[in-house]
C-alpha cells in the first residue's frame, strides 16, 4: 500500500492590516493591491515531520516566501494558485464598512451574479484543472502553499480525488492541513 500526502498551507500573515472605516469599492481594490505586495510575518511551521518531496506555490510574494520557509528545494510558482479576483461593478461613491463589502461581494460570488459569473467559472475551472493535472497524478508527498479562498476549493477537489483530510472554514495562516490517499502497490 502506498500513501500519498498533500499538504495545504495558507501563506504567513502579512504586515498590511485590514482596512477600517467607511470604504468605497475602489478603496477596497487599492487596499487589496497593497495587500498583495505586503511583507510577511514569518513564524515557525509544523510540517508534520513529513519529508516533503515537491512544492507548488501561488506566485504572489507572500505565498512564495512562505513556501521558501517550508520547503528547501525548487518551488513551482503558479498563477493558477492565486485567489479569485472579484470583478469591479458600478457602485459609484457608495461607502460601506469592510464587513458589509465582504457580505456583498460574497453574495455576488456565491449567487454567480452577472458581475462575477465569468471570473467564477474561470476560477473553478482553473482549480479543477490543477487538481486533475497535478493532484490526481501525485506520486509523492507534495506541499501546496496558497491562499484561504483557493484552499477551500482545493480541499473539495482533493476529496473528489479520493483523499481524506480535515474540514476547515477560513484556513489559518502558516498551518498545515494534511490530506492522504492510500492506493495499492508498495511504498
Amino acid at each position: 500500500m502506498k500513501t500519498v500526502r498533500i499538504g495545504l498551507i495558507r501563506h504567513f500573515e502579512v504586515t498590511k492590516p485590514m482596512p477600517s472605516g467607511w470604504l468605497t469599492l475602489l478603496d477596497l481594490t487599492r487596499w487589496r493591491e497593497a495587500y498583495d505586495q505586503a511583507e510577511i510575518i514569518p513564524r515557525a511551521l509544523d510540517l508534520g515531520g513529513i519529508d516533503w518531496r515537491e512544492c507548488f506555490s501561488s506566485d504572489l510574494p507572500r505565498a512564495v516566501l512562505t513556501a521558501q520557509a517550508a520547503f528547501p528545494g525548487a518551488i513551482k510558482q503558479l498563477p493558477e494558485l492565486r485567489e479569485p479576483q472579484v470583478l469591479q461593478y458600478q457602485s459609484g461613491r457608495l461607502k460601506l464598512p469592510l464587513g458589509a463589502w465582504r457580505w456583498i461581494l460574497r453574495l455576488a460570488w456565491m449567487s454567480s451574479h452577472s458581475s462575477q459569473r465569468s471570473t467564477k467559472v474561470e476560477f473553478v475551472a482553473r482549480v479543477r484543472t490543477f487538481a486533475d493535472e497535478i493532484l490526481a497524478t501525485a506520486q509523492h508527498d507534495t506541499l501546496i502553499v496558497s491562499h484561504a479562498g483557493i484552499m477551500a476549493f482545493l480541499r473539495k477537489e482533493l476529496l473528489r480525488l479520493g483523499f481524506t483530510g480535515p474540514r476547515f472554514g477560513l484556513a489559518q495562516n502558516g498551518k498545515l492541513y494534511l490530506f492522504e490517499k492510500t492506493s495499492g502497490g508498495t511504498r
